[in-house]
Formats: C-alpha cells, structure tokens, sequence
C-alpha cells in the first residue's frame, strides 16, 4: 500500500532518475554520428517509398508513423557544437512550417538544406536515442527496423507463454486479443509506437517472473514508479494509459487476495513516476540551459487538454465524446470489428448467464483499469482525437479487463445448493 514513507523514496527515485536520465542523454549525444549518417543513408530508400504516413493494410490503425520516427532520426543525426545544449533542446533540422520530417530527412540525408532551419523539441526527454543511437551506429536504419520487429514479437511470445503458464489458455487468448487491438504489425514497423510496448511487456514478463518477490519485499509501489518513470523518459505521447492499465490487470491476477487500494496505489506510483519524470525533464532543460522549457510543456498540455484555443484555431472541433468517438471507430475500422462483436456478444452473454455471480469485489478490479483509456481521452481529448491512429492503442487496456472479467466470471462455481443452506442459516 502506498504510504508517505514510500511516495518520499518514490520522490528521491524520480530525483535520481532525472540526473541518470541527463547523463544519459548528454552521454549518448556525445557519441559521434559519422557512422549514423552513413547508415541512414543506407537504409533511406524505405522512407523515400513509404512517405510521412504509410499504411500496410486498411483504416487508420494499420497507419505508421513515419512522421515521427524521421523527428527521432533528425535528431539522432543532427550535428552537435554544444553537447549538454542538445542533450536537453534536442535540436534537428526542419521548415519553419507545414513540416513534413521525413521529407527534411531525404533533404538533410542529400546534404540539401535549403529552406531548412533548427528546431528545438525539448518538451520530451528523447530517451529512445540511448537505444537508437548505438544501433544506427552499428546498422543500416530499415535493419534496425526489423530487429526492433524481432524485440517486439519475442516479448510478445514469451508474455504469451508465461500468461498461458501462469493462468492458462482462456487469460493466453485474452493477451493475444490485446495484441491484435494494438496492431503488433504496424508497432513493430513504427520506432515510435515501440517504446511503449517493449516497456510494458517487459514489466509484464517481470511481474510474472518475479511476483512473489515484489509481493514480499512490497516492492510494486516502486516497480510501478519505475515503469511510469521509463516511460516518460523513451515516449513521446504515444499511448501511455497501456504501460499501466496491462500491469495492473496482471497484478490483480496474480494477487487477487490484495485489497482494492493497493491497485489504486500502484496507480498512484505510476503516475508520480510518470508526471515528475516528465516534468523533470523541462527543470533540468531549464537549469543546464538556461532556456524555459516549462513554459512550453505547459502550454503544450494546456493544447492537449483544450484548455486554450490552438485546436479550434487550426479548424479542428474537438470535443470530449469526439475524442472517444474517433479512438473507437479507429479500433473497430476493417476486419477486427468481426472479432470485436464476436468479443461483445461473447461478454454479454457471460455477464447475462452469470449475473447472480456479480459482485462489486469480482468487477471493480477489472472496470477501474478497463475506464482508464476514457478518462484519458477526457483528458487528452485534443491530442486523443487528432492522434486517434495510434492513441487508440490503450483500449487494449480496457479489452485485456473486459475479457479477463469474462473469464473469471465464467470460469466462478455457482454456489451449491447445501452451501446455499448453510449460508442462509
């Protein structure tokens, strides 16, 4: 249970990570980028053919995002005068407006910069660089695509085998419903849409491995800060909601004699962790540079969460429903709407043939995780809706409750007829 004892030391962690996470970026811009050019320029007839926003298949959810990942490869490339200055304003090249990065890429790759000029993006941390980095100093940009796709589908094999392991083949099918929600395909061709996912099977592989441990030591309020904090420091705002939403779905599982607030202060964990490490990035910006980097997350939020006009400036007409509206048509677009009635029809039947079983201690622990994706969406609404394409991904959040709660209502004995009786009596 999370207590002020605990949130203190979460506080010192996120106190720690923000000087490790600095340090690692400064480290990691210090690295040259001789070899990173020439291997982008290897790998970059992919986006020449593939644009800003590929699509594989059918509907917005089998879209890449070439869009962002050419942001992360400017930036990875990008020529560096002052080290600790662009660990922190990650700077790259780009127009001054209507930017289409994969286009600068082609333009800077071919040494053309005409109309171009920096532009510094220190609202993130950019922490995938320590990872993308190195291996575009050792491969070729479209290698380092599959061999993030290899990560990806290995994670979710082992997760797959350890869930079937742990709680057998109805929880096993329910996972591999939530990869299907998210679209392994397109996660795995997009750098930006791995981040999440890496970290959130990862923790989920470590939970199932390690649970005991983190039950005895009580060690989850720290592991679920940890996840929050890793988060912040390698995503853009790609679907956060799914890096805890899964974990703790996982965590109710594998303890589900645990009182109902202890879920609740994971969730506050993940959130401190999250919110103070993101944040920590705009304080250390501010201190090595000078610059005020608050101001501009700040703002950024307030534009995320419609608090001021931008939105409704560029001709957007966002609303709350809207935002949950577009996130849903996204998941149910193409084929997987046949899955999904099959999945409602399947469900209502459970909760209709099994409602005398219905208690609020079987179904909170499975609603609370499955409504977090739409409190998001409230609270996001302006970037949910613009950015339905990929921020539709934390419904599988609410997918992976759902039908774990099926399960468990399925899989519940009824109450014999003697032990009616006797409880009765």
């Amino acid at each position: 249970m999370l207590n002020t004892h605990k949130l203190l030391k979460i506080i010192i962690g996120i106190v720690l990570s923000v000087f490790i996470g600095a340090g690692l970026m400064i480290f990691v811009y210090s690295l040259p980028t001789e070899h990173v050019i020439q291997n982008v320029q290897k790998g970059l007839r992919i986006y020449e053919r593939e644009g800003n926003y590929p699509t594989w298949g059918s509907g917005e959810h089998s879209k890449l995002d070439n869009f962002t990942d050419a942001i992360m490869i400017l930036e990875v490339t990008h020529p560096i005068a002052d080290t600790v200055r662009a660990a922190m304003l990650n700077p790259r090249f780009g127009p001054m407006q209507d930017e289409k990065p994969v286009n600068t890429l082609i333009k800077v790759m071919h040494d053309d910069m005409s109309g171009l000029t920096e532009i510094n993006y220190p609202r993130y941390w950019h922490g995938y660089l320590v990872i993308l980095k190195p291996m575009l100093m050792m491969a070729k940009v479209n290698h380092v695509r599959m061999l993030m796709a290899y990560t990806d589908f290995i994670l979710f094999v082992a997760a797959l085998l350890m869930i079937y392991k742990t709680f057998g083949m109805p929880h096993a099918i329910a996972f591999a419903a939530v990869v299907m929600t998210i679209n392994l395909v397109s996660v795995s061709m997009s750098f930006q849409f791995s981040s999440i996912y890496v970290v959130t099977l990862t923790a989920i592989i470590i939970m199932l491995k390690k649970n005991r441990r983190l039950i005895d030591d009580d060690l989850y309020p720290y592991f679920f800060a940890a996840i929050g904090i890793i988060v912040a420091f390698t995503d853009f705002l790609t679907y956060p909601i799914f890096s805890v939403g899964l974990p703790l779905i996982v965590f109710y599982l594998l303890n589900k004699d645990t009182p109902l607030k202890v879920m609740g202060g994971n969730f506050i964990s993940w959130g401190v962790g999250y919110a103070g490490m993101w944040s920590g990035k705009w304080i250390a910006a501010y201190v090595l540079t000078g610059q005020n980097v608050l101001m501009d997350g700040l703002h950024q939020i307030m534009v995320h969460a419609r608090v001021v006009s931008d939105h409704a400036a560029a001709g957007w007409q966002i609303s709350f429903l809207s935002a949950i509206q577009r996130n849903i048509a996204t998941l149910g677009h193409g084929p997987i709407r046949i899955f999904l009635f099959i999945g409602i029809i399947a469900l209502l039947y459970v909760l209709i043939s099994r409602r005398h079983l219905i208690t609020r201690r079987i179904v909170l622990p499975y609603l609370l995780p499955a409504a977090l994706p739409f409190a998001w969406y409230v609270l996001a609404s302006g970037h949910s809706h613009i950015h339905a394409f990929f921020t539709y991904r934390s419904l599988a959040v609410t997918v992976f409750a759902l039908a774990c709660l099926a399960i468990e209502l399925w899989q519940k004995k009824k109450p014999t007829q003697s032990a009616c009786k006797n409880l009765c009596s």
